[in-house]
């Protein structure tokens, strides 16, 4: 008996300590992490003759009931803090538009993005959430009034560093044209599409970076569990680095969906410095 009371005892210490580490995981996904912004810097070297600039990348803010319009302020004065050259935004600004317009604020949304700094341009993509629930009809105009240039199946040169930007539009309800998908090997192509599966399609023999959003990182970044929660057209691709079929950086984004709360996948935004290699 002393020992059944022993082992029982023991039990109960273990599923208490459990508990606890249950507790306190749900309160950093949903209370803490989703509060946090990091700002990752990553070198991209290349042969073509560009001029060095800095490049700050941003994705997938999902404004709406999830997640309060309200950081926008924070993003902002980290983008401004960071000196861009270039500011690229990859898509999907809000969640939902149709669920959250009566809590929306879009004039405030438009200040507040129009308050970015670059020193030579501000690019934008449409992401999937930029078309459903009829945020197309608002989207490009409170991007376009905020500074940037909406880029769908569009391109545009930057003659001062010697890049060509390169815009998709969204894969899951855009309707891009496959020649579009082809990219000469004329100078450094800078790619800007929201899921990155669009790198499989490119034709890209040339030397070339592209930026992505869309995956989240599974916004639950756990062995197996990760995979399971991506979305339709992140392929096999999750969240980092990449080097095939094109040199890609897929952002793990910034704002919340579906579920209110992300785990072990902190938000972040990308500083990008293209350099010529030495």
């Amino acid at each position: 008996i002393p020992f059944r009371k022993d082992f029982m005892g023991k039990v109960r210490k273990m599923l208490a300590v459990l508990l606890a580490v249950v507790v306190l995981a749900v309160f950093y996904a949903r209370c803490v992490e989703p509060d946090m912004l990091v700002v990752k810097e990553i070198t991209v070297e290349t042969d073509k003759d560009v001029g060095e600039c800095k490049i700050v990348f941003f994705s997938d803010t999902h404004f709406g009931c999830l997640y309060d319009q309200k950081h926008v302020e924070e993003i902002v004065d980290t983008i401004n803090g960071r000196k861009a050259d270039i500011v690229v935004f990859g898509g999907d600004l809000l969640d939902d538009y149709s669920r959250d317009r009566e809590i929306l604020d879009l004039d405030y949304l438009r200040r507040q993005l129009g308050r970015i700094e670059a020193g030579e341009a501000k690019y934008a993509v449409f992401g999937n959430h930029d078309y459903g629930g009829g945020a197309a009809r608002v989207y490009r105009k409170l991007m376009e009034e905020s500074g940037f240039r909406l880029l769908v199946d569009e391109t545009d040169v930057l003659e001062k560093y010697n890049i060509e930007v390169i815009g998709f539009d969204d894969y899951l309800f855009g309707a891009t044209d496959s020649a579009f998908y082809h990219i000469p090997n004329d100078r450094f192509h800078l790619v800007i599409m929201h899921e990155p599966v669009v790198s499989k399609r490119m034709e890209a023999k040339g030397d070339n970076f592209a930026l992505s959003g869309h995956t989240h990182g599974g916004q639950v970044s756990v062995p197996y569990l990760t995979e399971a929660l991506l979305p339709k057209g992140a392929d096999r691709f999750v969240k980092g680095l990449y080097q095939e079929p094109v040199r890609m950086y897929v952002s793990s984004w910034i704002g919340l969906t579906r579920y209110p709360f992300r785990l072990f996948n902190v938000p972040e935004i990308i500083e990008i410095r293209v350099v010529k290699r030495k």
